[in-house]
């Protein structure tokens, strides 16, 4: 039975962008859907004409039995009754299945998806407008929304719990940002409708104070160092989903919510190698998201510069330049397909990457999970698969919605509550109530399980298990959108796994000695690689 103070949750998701269906296609299966709602219509009317007739059937004995009336050829109404029951309850069940089954035809080909994505953008530009013509009036209204979350979720949980304050506040977020982001980098109210990257100008703005602050408290030499650990923590991947699990388990590692007895520390990401039939090499690069170490790339100072709408700005970020680094040591070719994964900031260094270094590596796919980079210059030739959660602030700190292009798709995740199991009753007539399933029994197409287990109340949805329920929600759907990145990813690294690397940064104010070793032991040659190596 499940305990009051136990909450499990489930997340449902929604396509945006991705294309996978022609015009002509869309209208044939729009039809069908169409059809199938028009049966769950009569099927009810029929429901509605069983309980009707049950009804009839009811008054009649009700009268009959009145009436004092014994006739041996009476009717058995009972056992009429509880047959048109039994009629009306199955032609409503068959009525909800049509309905439902429509419902999700019609949300898995993105009907819906295009509608309110439209919607969604009119309503971030009025509430950008009203950010920007009443900045403090906005602000108190966003914190009243968040007081109220946070009362609510007192009054249900019993404790104070912050992460209520995201989920009243969300459906503002995207529109509020960019129209602080449109003050910071002085745009006016109507200036800004004309852009979407009022946010990355502001953060550019922003670096510009940030970025020495940083390196005069963290220095500003990058330390690359290649670390090597004998635990299975990033393994062989041929999916989206599987390389999510490497992010998972290097990204928690790291942060000590696992232990892998890998010993691999903060500001670490893997660099694995795939070789392909013909010989060539394909590569996928793991990268976790912002660790909050004083030392480390991966601080919270560096997001700024990620976000930033000058390139060179973002260039100069430390935790690409780790990337790049680490990229360039593993000996990644100019010509060799790479796929990037990353989590929060790892994410927007991904999408950094795709936009900025694509004359040295040829970045085919990124997978971001809870990134804000709808304004980051990704060419065509890059497709992009984000992930995000409908009330996550991190996702929306980008004021804007992600293109929603063919090659462009995003995943997003609406989180709720899971119901919680029920024990099964034996009644003393030897009649039994079923119980409820708890949340590993969930419907399939309804919602799916976020892991992890049950939690002692709401937690911060930013964190991956959810993003890795939300993309395991899409494939559950059978969107045809998903399956065709999720295609595209898979024939990127399609090979087998030949090395996985791990590479660690730290930031300091004078460099680390570095020691040289030669692959081949011999003199450094053009063909001998060089891989530096820094004594702690």
């Amino acid at each position: 039975m499940g305990n009051d103070n136990e909450y499990y949750w489930q997340v449902e998701s929604k396509v945006y962008g991705g294309k996978g269906y022609s015009t002509a296609t869309r209208e044939e299966y729009t039809a069908v859907a169409k059809a199938l709602d028009e049966a769950a219509g009569e099927f009810e009317k029929l429901a509605t004409v069983w309980n009707a007739t049950r009804e009839q059937l009811d008054n009649r004995h009700a009268f009959i039995s009145a009436c004092n009336t014994h006739n041996s050829s009476m009717l058995p109404y009972t056992v009429l009754k509880v047959r048109c029951q039994n009629h009306a309850d199955t032609c409503r069940q068959i009525s909800d299945d049509l309905a439902r089954t429509s419902q999700l035809l019609l949300k898995v080909l993105g009907v819906y998806s295009e509608t309110e994505l439209s919607v969604k953008r009119l309503f971030n530009e009025a509430v950008q407008f009203g950010t920007t013509a009443n900045w403090l009036g906005m602000t108190m209204g966003m914190g009243t929304l968040a007081l109220g979350g946070l009362l609510f979720g007192l009054v249900k949980e019993g404790k104070l719990n912050p992460s209520w304050m995201s989920t009243a506040t969300s459906p503002f977020q995207e529109g509020y940002m960019s129209g602080t982001g449109a003050i910071l980098s002085k745009l006016s109210p109507l200036t800004g409708f004309s852009t979407t990257d009022e946010v990355n100008q502001g953060a550019g703005i922003l670096s510009l104070l940030s970025a020495p602050l940083k390196n005069a408290a963290q220095g500003n030499y990058l330390n690359v160092r290649e670390v090597t650990t004998e635990a299975d923590v990033v393994r062989s991947s041929q999916t989206v989903t599987g390389a999510f699990d490497g992010l998972y388990r290097l990204a928690n590692e790291r942060l000590g919510k696992v232990d892998l007895k890998s010993g691999l520390g903060y500001a670490t990401i893997a660099v694995q190698r795939y070789e392909k039939e013909d010989g060539k090499s394909a590569w996928l690069v793991t990268v976790p998201g912002t660790d909050g170490q004083s030392d480390s790339p991966f601080d919270w100072e560096q997001n700024a510069e990620l976000m930033s709408s000058d390139p060179e700005q973002r260039r100069q970020a430390d935790s690409v330049r780790l990337v790049i680094e680490a990229m360039r040591q593993a000996g990644i070719g100019e010509d060799d397909e790479v796929a990037i994964v990353g989590h929060s900031q790892g994410g927007i260094v991904a999408a950094s990457i795709a936009s900025d270094w694509q004359d040295e590596f040829n970045v085919k796919h990124i997978v971001t999970a809870g990134s804000p980079i709808a304004n980051h210059p990704i060419p065509e030739s890059t497709w992009v698969t984000s992930v995000e959660i409908q009330d996550e602030l991190v996702a929306a700190l980008d004021g804007a919605s992600n293109p929603a292009t063919p090659n462009w798709l995003t995943v997003s995740g609406s989180v709720s509550q899971a119901p919680q199991g029920t024990e099964s009753i034996i009644n003393s007539d030897g009649s039994c109530n079923p119980g409820s399933t708890p949340i590993n029994g969930v419907t399939p197409y309804d919602a799916t399980p976020v892991a992890g287990g049950a939690t002692s109340g709401k937690e911060i949805s930013h964190w991956l298990q959810y993003h890795q329920a939300t993309y395991q929600d899409a494939l559950n759907q059978g969107n045809p959108a998903v399956q065709r990145h999720e295609a595209h990813f898979q024939n990127v690294i399609k090979g087998e796994l030949k090395e996985t690397r791990y590479f660690e940064g730290r930031m300091s104010k004078e460099p680390l000695e570095p020691t040289i070793s030669l692959e081949s032991g011999t003199e450094p040659t053009k063909d001998n690689k060089i891989i530096l190596k820094y004594e702690e």
